[in-house]
């Protein structure tokens, strides 16, 4: 499930055959340059061959197996750039939001390195921002079935990426002041 937006199933198996074949069957030995070095090298490679396809099972749950919060990050920044850089970004992106994409990335960036020394205020800077996210969403979907989705309501979502480089990566700085308390104000405001 964690490697899906990487290859599809059978890809990976695929992939982990032929590293498992490669391994077992050459590894660090020398290529075989007659029949008597292939029959020994494959004999060598039936011992090793158990072991190795033990160990890439063993590595592949431990990929899967990542722990909640490590997930929860992945598939929010994972979402994060998917919305920020979708494929036409440079031209569905309005002008002047483009020159601030790499500080929205290089917060990405920050908030993946202080992670580990910070999980529980990431987790909760993450909760209400995703509060925040989820009203602009239902707001965006309820005025784009009137056919009607408001500049103000196009300019929150840039707030949005600015709550997250004050929570996430304040080192950088935001243009204007920002905060969760801020959004809030600005959206009881826009009722």
């Amino acid at each position: 499930m964690l490697l899906r937006n990487i290859m599809t199933p059978d890809e990976l198996r695929e992939d982990m055959l032929t590293a498992i074949a490669d391994r077992a069957f050459i590894g660090e030995d020398a290529l075989p340059r007659s029949n008597q070095d292939f029959m020994s090298l494959k004999q060598r490679a039936r011992t090793r061959l158990p072991a190795l396809v033990e160990g890439a099972g063993r590595l592949v749950q431990k990929l899967g197996s990542l722990p909640p919060p490590l997930v929860r990050l992945k598939k929010e920044i994972e979402e994060q750039v998917a919305r920020l850089l979708p494929k036409h970004f440079f031209s569905q992106t309005p002008w002047e939001r483009l020159q601030h994409l790499p500080r929205y990335l290089k917060a990405m960036k920050l908030r993946l390195e202080k992670y580990p020394g910070s999980i529980e205020r990431d987790t909760r800077s993450a909760e209400a921002v995703a509060q925040i996210w989820q009203r602009w969403k239902e707001r965006v979907a309820a005025q784009r079935r009137r056919g009607e989705v408001g500049e103000a309501l196009a300019d929150f979502r840039w707030l949005i990426e600015e709550l997250r480089v004050s929570l996430f990566a304040q080192e950088l700085k935001t243009p204007f002041p920002v905060s969760v308390k801020r959004l809030e104000k600005i959206w009881s405001e826009s009722g």
